[in-house]
């Protein structure tokens, strides 16, 4: 089986990590995040990632969040989908972002995760974040 096809089907988020230059981790969304990552086997995947945590708005309406809370759910989540691209002979898998909650995703080509494992139950990439933190990100295959 390709790597391609390993990829292919859904994936349930187990942890997303930020890990600095000296080695120390953090949590990006607390102990126990919520997400999922769709890969099709035609090119398009889909991504939610969430605190397990996020508040829920008093009014119930988007439109009418208070400031509070709209911080905490754009802080504590992220959304986006798009197509995707797997070079397996580097394990990079380029993301073409169509739509996502940060708009800065939104057709940035510089959009790359290094898959570092991949097996028929378990996904681990990693991606820059910010300066000298990398982000990483491991998921168990749902189906």
């Amino acid at each position: 089986m390709s790597k391609l096809e390993r990829l292919v089907g859904t994936w349930l988020q187990v942890s997303i990590d930020t890990v600095a230059a000296d080695g120390t981790r953090r949590p990006l969304y607390g102990e126990n995040p919520k997400g999922i990552v769709i890969y099709t086997s035609d090119g398009y995947f889909s991504l939610m990632q969430a605190r397990a945590d996020l508040p829920k708005l008093q009014s119930g309406l988007p439109s009418k969040a208070t400031a509070d809370e709209a911080k905490a759910v754009i802080t504590g989540s992220i959304a986006y989908f798009g197509t995707y691209s797997l070079d397996e002979a580097t394990d990079i898998l380029s993301l073409d972002i169509h739509a996502s909650t940060l708009a800065n995703f939104t057709g940035n080509p510089e959009e790359k995760r290094t898959i570092t494992l991949l097996t028929d139950s378990e996904l681990k990439f990693t991606r820059s974040f910010v300066r000298e933190v990398t982000l990483e990100t491991v998921f168990k295959r749902a189906t």
